[in-house]
């Protein structure tokens, strides 16, 4: 590991101190945590996707789920499901 001086000063002087370089690891890190960061903001938009499909299709008509192919029972049935209760979310 290497170290400089972060100021002009010559590095004995007490105004500076010796800090170490960050090594390429502690980049790796920042981008493992941005990356992990965007992958929890991903999944929390889909879960508020989600809520907000099966919500409006408690709304549907029963023509309007006729024409998608769905009864009102199913319907029913998956608008109960919970938000988070999302079986295919790593398509």
């Amino acid at each position: 590991m290497t170290t400089e001086s972060t100021c002009p000063a010559a590095p004995t002087s007490q105004c500076c101190s010796n800090r170490t370089v960050a090594p390429a690891a502690t980049a790796r890190q920042r981008l493992r945590f941005v990356i992990g960061l965007w992958r929890w903001a991903r999944r929390m938009d889909r879960l508020v996707q989600l809520r907000r499909e099966r919500s409006q299709l408690r709304e549907l008509s029963d023509d309007a789920l006729r024409d998608i192919g769905l009864t009102r029972r199913e319907a029913d049935r998956e608008s109960r499901r919970p938000y988070w209760d999302d079986s295919g979310w790593r398509r």
